[in-house]
């Protein structure tokens, strides 16, 4: 029997689906669309369907962001019917989000948030789970962590629910560190900065005003080598620069007593952005990476936020050098003198998290919940990150059935009567009367 793709190239093969898809959706019929493929083989049938709905989408880039969920919709249930390759729906959809801008993919992406459980289904997810994490990196790629943190957020809790925990490709499986993320610091040369701090952030009351030396900033600003790097700190030498480091910070924190608040926002506000144009709103600025100017620190020391985030670095750091872990050398142990250190400074760190307002010690407590929650996960990871399996429930029993199995089923009256009879006997309730 000849096939229609054998009579006509792809094409026009492709030319013709595109006009079939076109009256299928805006009728919303998928019966005409599958009657009208029956007729052609299925790879031929799949690689043109295939192209016709990309061909398809290139009209629709210009309508509302409902239609195109319209669309995607229209191409999943294609997929449930065989007419199409099972990938189409996420390609559809990255092709949606290199086509709009980031406001529109931003109110899409909550259809892909809402869908999670059909991408997870059995029919897409292996299909899709890579062109699904390939489009959120790509949008990712495009996102600014300050300026667009939310739907970063978004981006990030999505992938954390279409993939299972055991997922490979989302686990540091050999615990490495994000060695590039390096913190530049010593010389900024912006003049609208140096202009800024030298004649906006002038401060009214000289006898509260600390100075900031040199030889204290560099030595903050060089801890974060310490922390996105751990291991350095089990070099001797390393090591005993970074307590001298953090001797210095931690002393500062400790002389450097917070402000009322009213203050501390009157000094906030003169690092607000110059730009009259952008005007956000304190709750939706996210700073992913602390400006470092020499001129910054005191104000910097004076924000709860930004102490609270060093605060919590270290003990981080702490925990990580004193916890057992797979991958680390048999040399990267800590002595017991260090050990003690650790211990002594952890016991002022949640000291100084508690003195830091507001709600100091409500925030402490919470911080050292979540790191003692951490423990498991490392327990976990330790293990080769094992696949979670949900416990299975216990076995519903009636415990009347069980004593009435464990109970010695009991002869009839009326049996043990004739049975008696049977020998001219008169059964008296029990063998002693009976005799």
């Amino acid at each position: 029997m000849t096939t229609m793709s054998d009579k006509i190239g792809f094409d026009e093969l492709r030319v013709k689906y595109k006009d079939v898809l076109s009256k299928a959706f805006a009728n919303n019929n998928m019966d005409l669309l599958d009657s009208f493929s029956k007729n052609v083989s299925e790879t031929d049938r799949k690689a043109a369907m295939d192209q016709a709905f990309r061909d398809k989408l290139l009209e629709l880039l210009v309508e509302e962001p409902e239609t195109l969920e319209n669309y995607v919709c229209f191409c999943i249930e294609s997929c449930r019917r065989q007419m199409v390759t099972p990938t189409m729906p996420v390609v559809l959809l990255g092709d949606i989000f290199d086509a709009l801008t980031l406001n529109k993919c931003e109110k899409l992406f909550t259809y892909v948030e809402n869908g999670v459980n059909i991408w997870r289904e059995e029919l897409f997810f292996v299909a899709c789970k890579n062109n699904l994490l390939r489009m959120c990196n790509d949008l990712l790629r495009r996102l600014s962590r300050s300026q667009n943190t939310v739907f970063c957020g978004r981006i990030l809790l999505f992938l954390a629910k279409f993939f299972p925990f055991s997922e490979r490709s989302g686990l540091n499986i050999v615990s490495e560190f994000n060695l590039e993320n390096v913190t530049e610091f010593g010389g900024d040369n912006s003049s609208t900065l140096k202009d800024a701090l030298d004649e906006e952030m002038v401060i009214d009351e000289e006898k509260n005003k600390h100075t900031i030396d040199y030889n204290l900033y560099c030595r903050f600003w060089s801890l974060q080598d310490f922390f996105r790097s751990p291991n350095t700190c089990y070099n001797k030498i390393q090591w005993k620069t970074f307590v001298a480091h953090s001797g210095s910070v931690l002393s500062a924190f400790s002389s450097y007593k917070l402000e009322a608040v009213e203050l501390q926002k009157s000094k906030l506000n003169r690092l607000k952005t110059y730009n009259s144009d952008i005007e956000m709103n304190k709750e939706q600025h996210y700073f992913a990476k602390f400006l470092t100017n020499q001129k910054l620190l005191e104000l910097q020391l004076s924000d709860s936020n930004f102490r609270r985030c060093v605060l919590i670095q270290f003990l981080i750091l702490f925990q990580y050098l004193t916890s057992s872990v797979k991958f680390k050398m048999e040399s990267q142990e800590l002595k017991s003198d260090q050990q003690e250190w650790v211990k002594e400074t952890t016991t002022l760190l949640y000291k100084l998290l508690g003195e830091t307002p507001p709600d100091g010690k409500t925030f402490a407590e919470c911080v050292k919940s979540i790191l003692k929650r951490e423990e498991h996960w490392n327990s976990w990871k330790n293990d080769g990150c094992p696949e979670f399996q949900k416990p299975k429930p216990p076995v519903q029993t009636d415990s009347t059935d069980e004593v009435r199995k464990t109970r010695k089923r009991r002869r009839p009256v009326g049996d043990i009567i004739k049975e008696y009879e049977t020998q001219d006997k008169f059964f008296m309730g029990n063998n002693e009367l009976t005799k």
